[in-house]
């Protein structure tokens, strides 16, 4: 699942990857009559138009960015990116060869980016100590505030409902692998 919400918060649900994505759920028998099924629907249902407002409005800003995606913004004082922060995830990601190259300059702790990391963890098949190492100390030190901020500031249902969506993915598998994220001060 990291990998299918890494794209689904990295690129616009209407982007034709998102697409054909929605499209694999739905004809998913193992996920027939899930909430993941419904929100596929949910999104069907809404104007491109409005999804693609809505991910301009949340994630690449305009005047004011109403649910920025990286990690730096809400741990660091000064609310950046490319904080400190991301200096040390992007340290973490070396230790563990990740590479995440999207041809871009980017700070690495941006969410979908991070979801992405989780997925390679995983394929790459580091021990699960490394996958907890992530959610622990990047992920899930910042992404709960993060995902309240796309719920309440999303015009769209379909944003509202991947946000609360991802969160309780997130829950579960901090309750299964048994993860205390480290606590640090958020300043969003």
């Amino acid at each position: 699942m990291a990998k299918v919400f890494g794209s689904l918060f990295y690129f616009p649900l209407t982007d034709n990857n998102n697409q054909t994505l929605l499209t694999t759920l739905l004809q998913d028998e193992n996920l027939k009559d899930s909430d993941l099924q419904a929100w596929c629907h949910q999104v069907n249902g809404e104007s491109n138009e409005a999804l693609n407002q809505d991910f301009f409005l949340l994630f690449e800003g305009g005047e004011a960015m109403l649910a920025p995606p990286w990690g730096s913004v809400y741990m660091d004082r000064e609310e950046v990116i490319f904080g400190d922060t991301t200096v040390a995830y992007r340290q973490f990601l070396r230790d563990h060869d990740i590479a995440l190259d999207t041809g871009m300059r980017e700070p690495e702790d941006q969410v979908g980016l991070m979801f992405f990391a989780v997925s390679q963890l995983v394929e790459q098949e580091q021990d699960i100590e490394s996958v907890k190492a992530l959610f622990s100390q990047h992920l899930l030190t910042w992404c709960y505030r993060y995902f309240e901020l796309v719920e309440k500031h999303a015009s769209t249902q379909s944003y509202k409902q991947l946000a609360a969506l991802v969160s309780q993915w997130c829950e579960a598998v901090q309750e299964l692998l048994n993860i205390t994220p480290l606590a640090v001060k958020l300043y969003r």
